[in-house]
């Protein structure tokens, strides 16, 4: 991690990020967890566990997905792992929600084999290649047991190509293991969703976009760096259309 990394740690940090991304990501959220439902031979519930869940956006989004199809809250079991425990999470009530405050690339495996969910909320690539080599172990050390299992995840675009080359990696691994084969692969660009508009009132705009006009180490000229000062002022998502993700199913194999 380098100075320009945000302390998500940080109550004020975590505020900032959630009003900027928060109604952006959600709804792409959903739409990732629609379309994952939609595909053809998918399974009657979701059994999700999420790698760098952070506030738990993308179950937010699940859940909004399944009500939006009228399925019941039990279709939806989550688990989620993250370093930092964010103040603002919540479970919605369900009782199939779990949160562990850990780092997963220190376990010897997921704490959960029974899902059919691996997913990836904009974390893949926070992984240094030493951490995802570790990461990697732990998960190909994962004694799966569903029918089928879905690798996905939400990336961004300036690392497209990057953060897809390590979900094929962890593909592979499994692969490797001999139980489960390559069932499909599915991209958000299959699904030709158009985006949508977030309305943002125009005082909170005006504030986060210009943040830091309010800051004193700026106004003082002694801020660490010209890029510290630019990330001040980076913009609320007000569209939906960036959405990048993948989905890849492996089904496993016949028994003999």
């Amino acid at each position: 991690m380098n100075s320009s990394t945000p302390d998500y740690s940080n109550r004020m940090i975590q505020q900032l990020y959630l009003l900027r991304y928060a109604p952006a990501y959600i709804y792409e959220y959903e739409a990732f967890y629609e379309a994952l439902m939609d595909l053809e031979g998918s399974t009657s519930f979701l059994r999700i566990f999420s790698i760098g869940s952070g506030s738990g956006l993308d179950y937010y989004g699940a859940y909004r997905a399944i009500k939006k199809k009228g399925l019941p809250p039990d279709f939806l079991y989550y688990s989620g792992i993250d370093v930092i425990d964010w103040y603002y999470r919540t479970t919605l009530n369900n009782h199939r929600y779990y949160f562990y405050k850990q780092d997963v690339t220190r376990l010897y495996s997921l704490p959960d084999r029974f899902i059919n969910v691996l997913f990836f909320p904009k974390s893949i690539s926070e992984f240094s290649n030493e951490s995802f080599s570790r990461l990697l172990e732990v998960i190909c050390n994962t004694a799966f047991s569903r029918e089928q299992i879905n690798i996905c995840a939400s990336v961004r675009r300036s690392r497209l190509e990057d953060d897809y080359k390590r979900l094929v990696k962890i593909v592979e691994c499994l692969l490797l293991k001999g139980d489960y084969t390559l069932d499909l692969t599915h991209n958000s660009l299959e699904d030709n969703v158009q985006g949508e508009s977030i309305f943002y009132p125009e005082d909170i705009f005006h504030f986060l976009s210009n943040l830091r006009d309010y800051c004193p180490a700026y106004r003082r000229r002694i801020c660490r760096g010209e890029r510290d000062c630019d990330t001040l002022n980076r913009k609320p998502m007000k569209d939906t259309g960036y959405r990048q993700y993948w989905i890849i199913r492996l089904v496993r194999k016949e028994r003999n």
